[in-house]
């Protein structure tokens, strides 16, 4: 049994349909309220409805896991003390948790630059929640993501959405911080790997697409393959978090997570070909993938576009 925190969320959609894929059991840890536990339900996966927070709840949610894969964050909230709470408390209902449960590996994402020292709260959150998994003595993977691409996303979905609508091709802050976009398939595919991989036991590893772009750099080349008339407008930051949390609210918000704007201004690079040398498979280019999302829905309904990691397995097993 594989417990999934976050699974509701946007790279957990992703890893949950993957994990059934290949044939294993989930129970994931649904917040009470939340409106996605049935859909999770109806993944057919077993559902935990407990806070993070609760040790009760979540002793018992671990009860059985034979690993857990913590990917929930509070994107969307925008006090500091709450998110803080969340991360150190929650992680370490979670890390307890595990523990009485003896569970074997416990998986983690966090953002690129997570750490105790960030001056960024969310990014500092993040690192005290990996510092608490470390000091368990747990067995654990933790992965530093850079932003992520896909199906469902707001980096890229976001900009096509709005510009189809308006176009209008907004960018946050000065749009000339570095960022380094990844494919939520290919992270998903990282995950997978690190579940059974001794070699990447008790590692924090950093992982990131093919490519170095500023986010101008990305929303440019969206701009250009959609071949709209656009006017491009500059906000700042604290402006972009007004509107998105307005438009939010309405259900609307084309903009990534609050907390993820942060990210844009601070930049998330590492080196370019880390998940080729860790992880076997070069992961997807932004283009490659704005070029998916952009296929007109009949094309790519009900197609799950492969990792390069599955292509490539593939290929090796045809040889």
């Amino acid at each position: 049994m594989i417990l999934v925190t976050g699974a509701s969320g946007f790279l957990g959609r992703h890893l949950i349909r993957r994990l059934i894929s290949v044939g294993e059991p989930v129970r994931c840890v649904g917040r009470p309220g939340s409106p996605r536990i049935e859909w999770l339900r109806s993944q057919g996966v077993e559902v935990a409805v407990t806070p993070l927070w609760d040790p009760e709840g979540v002793r018992l949610a671990c009860r059985g896991a034979r690993r857990i894969i913590h990917l929930a964050a509070p994107i969307r909230e925008v006090r500091d003390a709450v998110v803080d709470r969340f991360h150190r408390q929650g992680t370490a209902c979670l890390v307890e948790g595990a523990l009485a449960a003896r569970v074997d590996r416990l998986l983690m994402v966090s953002p690129l630059g997570s750490g105790t020292s960030s001056g960024l709260p969310f990014l500092r959150g993040c690192g005290a929640a990996e510092e608490c998994v470390r000091e368990s003595g747990l067995p654990f993977v933790a992965l530093q993501s850079s932003l992520m691409f896909g199906k469902g996303d707001r980096l890229i979905g976001g900009l096509i959405r709005l510009l189809r609508q308006t176009g209008l091709l907004v960018v946050p802050g000065t749009g000339k911080s570095m960022l380094q976009p990844i494919w939520v398939g290919d992270v998903a595919s990282c995950l997978l790997r690190a579940l059974d991989d001794d070699e990447l036991l008790d590692r924090t590893i950093a992982i990131g697409g093919p490519q170095h772009l500023t986010y101008e750099e990305i929303a440019d080349q969206v701009g250009k393959m959609m071949n709209l008339p656009l006017v491009k407008v500059h906000l700042s930051r604290r402006a972009t978090g007004w509107v998105a949390r307005v438009l939010e609210a309405l259900g609307r918000n084309p903009f990534p997570g609050y907390r993820h704007l942060e990210l844009l201004d601070a930049g998330t690079i590492t080196a370019p070909d880390a998940v080729k040398r860790i992880f076997g498979f070069q992961p997807m280019p932004v283009i490659e993938g704005v070029a998916y999302q952009m296929a007109p829905p009949n094309e790519v309904s009900g197609v799950r576009l492969p990792s390069r990691a599955e292509r490539g397995s593939r290929s090796r097993g045809r040889r």
